[in-house]
């Protein structure tokens, strides 16, 4: 096992992580610690606890932005993908009609 230290407000905290997590898991805590940063900057010392609630909800609002944003891309591509397959079809049908007049006739 790994260790992954987060310091904040002179306390230092140590995340365990199987070795092939640990710069995932930096990568998380310095973005972590860089929104707890910026809520100092911006209201000061308004306590730990505050000041992680704070960072957690500004972070979970970026996910729900961004799952919008996937989900935006999602439908477009549906739509893309719907649009297309309906194209084929129909140009499949225009390529195939001569060929069943002949067999017909």
């Amino acid at each position: 096992m790994a260790e992954v230290p987060f310091t904040f407000n002179q306390r230092t905290y140590r995340f365990q992580c199987e070795e092939h997590d640990v710069a995932r898991l930096s990568d998380i805590v310095s973005y972590f610690k860089s929104k707890l940063d910026e809520l100092v900057i911006e209201h000061g010392a308004i306590g730990d606890e505050r000041l992680i609630l704070m960072a957690a909800l500004m972070i979970t609002d970026e996910l729900f932005d961004t799952r919008a944003d996937v989900d935006d891309l999602l439908e477009g591509s549906a739509a893309e993908l719907r649009t297309a397959a309906i194209r084929s079809l129909e140009s499949d049908d225009e390529e195939a009609e001569p060929e069943r007049r002949r067999a017909k006739g």
